[in-house]
């Protein structure tokens, strides 16, 4: 049988006259020349109605799709064949234009414009032939050579938002910043998609800040591929580190989310952070909240919150436009902390964001958390929102920073922000010797019209609003203080002067200031400050705080020397309860822990163990009672260790005084002082124990200990059931000694304060605050034409000149004697030698001059009144550390420390305090003088919460 085909390769005739007929009635006349110039026609219609560009902007991609339209009609007779690929060609030359349109309307503005993001090799190819066919062809080959991950990475883009952003809080767009971060990227992302909710989070955008290797190809395959279940990751690449600013204006400007959340790059959430944002930010019922979390501490190496490490939740700025922990904020933030916050989308657009011309890091939060609150905004803490943020640990080098942060750029955005919101408060600011090159060198800190344009915009409240709004922490806590000033001991005449340091005893030194004695020492003035929380409003005062430098007077319990501390300006911390009142510096004064301020003698010497044949340290008995020990003779129950090989009018007696180690079990040494016949605190008192004597040191509760006879402790005293023989001790021949063994003794011996030490040859000089007083007292005097003179004690006669291995002495006024003052280099030169003074190791001398200006060791100045050679002083971290002036001294005073005692034995020696030299600071006249809110007027943010 035959099939109906006929046989292979043969075709029934019926077959080619139905095909001509169908070719008759589809592809003939008017029909056939509309399929043929269909494509021509449609291709460019298409691409001119729906590409994103606009005028003769659009010509070249349509005239583009017109050239396709001819190649399809021509090549492609078939109407089908020709549709498909006319549909084809439409949507890639559409997906090219709006790749070229996204990647130029790069987010951000001129400071971002370097920054190449991830997938902009189209964009390049593009730029490089503008609006050609070749150019286009180019750019399109170079897409399809790309990897799949780069091409889906370059469509991320979003169009630039036109319009109003939605008011509505639902989706989170995750934002960080992330520079030479490596695994902690991941992790991070990992932990934010671990804890959230994931309906809430829209996109996490990673801006690689120019890391090296780039982020993308360290992060995993799972990570990049995406999918179902995973984090919606979009990577925006800085091929350069622009700095934490610019990443965070890169990313917040591509965020598509209701709100934009800022985190750091080595963060862990705790589960229902993303709701306690929310539910704050919606408290008002608008888009003008800004939120933070409480931030806590992470574990770099487990990626697991520190349970009880440090936490903290808003800031408050200082005057030098820096920023520090506020310990109870309440629900209102006077200043972010600036690395982890939301805000909505809207009210990121509205106040445009971060300032364009801040560069690196540093000022950005103090710029955005002043702009929120006089703009319209306000900034709250997010209740139940934890996020534990990894910090920087100089002992742990897998958390340092790995990539510099300019100095001049970090004052240059402190700058901005300050002169942009300060108004007339920028005086003060200004005043910080950090800012000098901005006040008096006048170095240029950009354009600022984006800030008055914004001003201007959002109707922008002055500065004196937000210290109104934020009074508990400028008016309150003493940080606009109504006067500074001085405090002097009477009987030594001497002033009381911090430390540079925290948790540093205070000492008293010779006062600088008054009327002839040039300005006072920084460290030497001081204000009321602390909000006073025993009374209604927790108004100002109670405790003493260094002007200009958070450090409070401080001290721990009756006995321990004073020190400064940082201060709690809330008023919690009871140790920096202070006031001088009555003429006593009282501790406490309104508890009945109430103590008062005494003065420390002098030191002579201090306590040591010496064999006993050497020993000239005696017991002198006070009183007639003795105490029988069990072997030995009778000895004094109470006595005074007195030494005369310290050189004293009545020899040198033994005391306990406060440790300046921190590992001392009893917090107490032995010195040796003047001897007083009313000094119970001069007292030792023996009774019998274990054949020998146990020596209780005065009231304190502890005793003697010859710690295996190395050396002579105060230490807590032991019961005679442990048996311990370091607290055994005899008395023989008028002599405090303790048996080592059969062999020999050792007995407590007292030596003079530095025998040790080299002493300094006289007239040789140091460096020491400089204050009015003899040794400091140089004077310019025989000047001559060629400008050299010499620099004469105005207290002996004798000249400043060059002494031995190139030290400074004081000596005979001569050519060797004469100096020159280069002024544009900060330098004093030695004329004969052509030496500069120079700071030294601790002891000035002459040096090779340094040249063409002077380092900081040669920064020497002459001041005519009252006759310094002043070492000038500088800082570093950002204004965060500072290094005090100095002054030539030939007869340098050793300070004197300041101790807490009970105040009617202070009274009895004749310790009396006073406040001298009160003057009224420039940020209390610029407050006097600022215009307030009025009485009805609502407060920044609509309604206040203090703490």
């Amino acid at each position: 049988a035959r099939t109906a085909r006929g046989p292979r390769g043969s075709r029934d005739p019926g077959d080619g006259r139905a095909a001509m007929k169908r070719s008759k009635r589809g592809e003939s006349g008017p029909w056939r020349i509309v399929a043929r110039i269909f494509p021509m026609v449609v291709l460019p219609l298409v691409v001119g109605l729906l590409q994103p560009q606009t005028g003769l902007a659009a010509l070249p991609m349509v005239l583009m799709a017109f050239a396709f339209g001819v190649v399809v009609s021509v090549a492609v007779p078939h109407f089908r064949l020709s549709l498909v690929a006319a549909v084809l060609l439409s949507g890639l030359l559409l997906c090219t234009a709006y790749v070229q349109d996204l990647q130029a309307e790069h987010p951000g503005h001129e400071a971002h414009a370097a920054a190449s993001m991830s997938g902009a090799s189209s964009a390049a190819a593009a730029a490089a032939a503008p609006h050609s066919a070749a150019g286009v062809v180019a750019g399109l080959q170079k897409a399809v050579s790309r990897t799949a991950l780069e091409q889906v990475a370059s469509m991320r883009w979003r169009p630039k938002v036109k319009g109003t952003a939605s008011t509505q809080l639902e989706t989170f767009s995750v934002v960080l910043p992330c520079a030479f971060e490596g695994e902690f990227a991941e992790k991070t992302v990992n932990a934010i998609w671990d804890n959230s909710q994931h309906h809430r989070i829209k996109e996490i955008i990673v801006v690689d800040d120019g890391s090296n290797p780039p982020l993308k190809t360290i992060f995993s395959a799972k990570l990049l591929a995406g999918g179902p279940g995973s984090p919606p990751v979009r990577i925006i690449r800085h091929e350069k580190t622009l700095g934490l600013i610019s990443a965070k204006k890169s990313g917040g400007d591509a965020a598509t989310g209701d709100v934009i959340v800022f985190l750091d790059c080595h963060v862990k959430p705790r589960r229902g952070w993303e709701d306690a944002f929310l539910r704050q930010m919606n408290r008002k019922g608008d888009y003008k909240t800004v939120v933070v979390p409480t931030i806590t501490s992470l574990n770099p190496d487990t990626w697991q919150e520190i349970n009880n490490g440090a936490a903290g939740k808003a800031c408050y700025m200082t005057w030098n436009s820096d920023f520090t922990w506020l310990s109870i904020p309440g629900r209102d933030v006077p200043l972010m902390s600036g690395g982890l916050l939301a805000m909505s989308r809207r009210w990121w657009e509205e106040t445009e964001g971060y300032d364009e011309h801040m560069v690196a890091w540093g000022g950005e939060n103090i710029d955005q958390s002043i702009r929120t609150w006089l703009c319209g905004g306000r900034i709250e803490v997010a209740e139940g929102a934890y996020i534990a943020h990894m910090w920087r640990d100089a002992h742990n080098p897998k958390t340092m920073l790995r990539y510099p942060i300019p100095t001049k750029d970090v004052m240059r955005n402190k700058a901005r922000a300050s002169k942009a919101w300060l108004g007339e408060f920028i005086n003060k600011t200004y005043s910080f010797p950090e800012y000098e090159s901005f006040s008096r060198d006048h170095v240029p800190i950009g354009d600022m019209s984006n800030f008055e344009r914004l001003k201007q915009k959002l109707q922008c409240k002055p500065f004196s609003y937000y210290l109104t709004r934020f009074s508990y922490v400028y008016v309150d806590s003493g940080l606009i203080p109504d006067e500074i000033f001085q405090i002097r001991e009477k009987k030594t005449g001497l002033c009381l002067q911090r430390q540079n340091g925290d948790a540093l005893p205070v000492q008293l030194a010779p006062c600088g200031g008054g009327p002839g004695g040039g300005p006072a020492p920084e460290m030497q003035i001081w204000h009321r400050g602390n909000r006073d929380v025993s009374k209604k409003g927790k108004p100002c005062c109670s405790g003493i705080m260094n002007w200009n430098f958070l450090q409070c007077l401080d001290s721990v319990n009756v006995g321990a020397k004073l020190k400064t501390f940082q201060c709690e300006i809330g008023g919690v911390a009871h140790n920096q309860y202070f006031n001088v009142k009555d003429g006593q510096l009282m501790w406490r004064p309104g508890d009945a822990h109430r103590a008062c301020a005494d003065v420390v003698s002098v030191y002579l010497g201090a306590i040591e163990m010496a064999t006993a044949s050497k020993c000239t340290t005696q017991v002198v008995p006070v009183g007639s009672d003795t105490v029988q020990p069990e072997n030995g003779a009778a000895a004094p129950a109470t006595f005074r260790l007195k030494t005369h090989a310290i050189q004293t009018e009545n020899g040198a007696c033994a005391l306990p005084v406060p440790s300046e180690n921190d590992e001392s079990a009893s917090g107490l040494d032995l010195q040796f002082i003047n001897c007083a016949d009313n000094a119970p605190e001069q007292l030792f008192h023996a009774e019998p124990t274990m054949g020998g004597l146990r020596i209780r040191v005065g009231e304190t509760g502890n005793c003697l200990d010859a710690a295996s006879g190395t050396q002579v402790l105060v230490y807590p005293c032991y019961d005679d059931s442990v048996k311990n023989m370091n607290q055994v001790w005899q008395i023989q021949d008028n002599k405090l000694v303790w048996h080592v063994s059969s062999a020999g003794s050792v007995c407590a011996n007292g030596r003079p304060k530095n025998q040790q030490a080299a002493s300094r040859p006289s007239g040789q000089f140091s460096l020491e605050t400089c204050t009015p007083k003899s040794g400091q007292r140089l004077h310019r005097d025989d000047a001559r034409q060629d400008g050299t003179f010499v620099l004469r004690d105005l207290d002996n006669g004798g000249c400043l000149g060059r002494g031995p291995k190139n030290h400074l002495v004081l000596g005979e006024c001569g050519e060797q004697s004469r100096w020159r003052a280069l002024v544009a280099q900060v330098q004093v030169q030695h004329v004969a030698s052509g030496l500069c003074i120079d700071k030294g190791s601790g002891t000035p001398l002459l040096y090779p001059c340094h040249m063409p200006r002077a380092a900081e060791a040669q920064m020497f100045e002459l001041v005519d009144e009252p006759g310094w050679v002043r070492h000038r002083g500088t800082w570093g971290d950002n204004g965060r550390k500072r290094w005090f002036e100095k002054c030539l001294d030939h007869k340098p005073q050793d300070p004197v420390d300041i101790v807490i005692q009970q105040c009617d034995k202070v009274r009895s020696r004749g310790t009396s305090w006073e406040t001298i030299n009160h003057q009224v600071p420039i940020e209390k006249r610029l407050w006097d003088q600022a215009a307030k809110p009025l009485p009805d007027e609502p407060p920044l943010g609509g309604d206040m919460a203090p703490p």
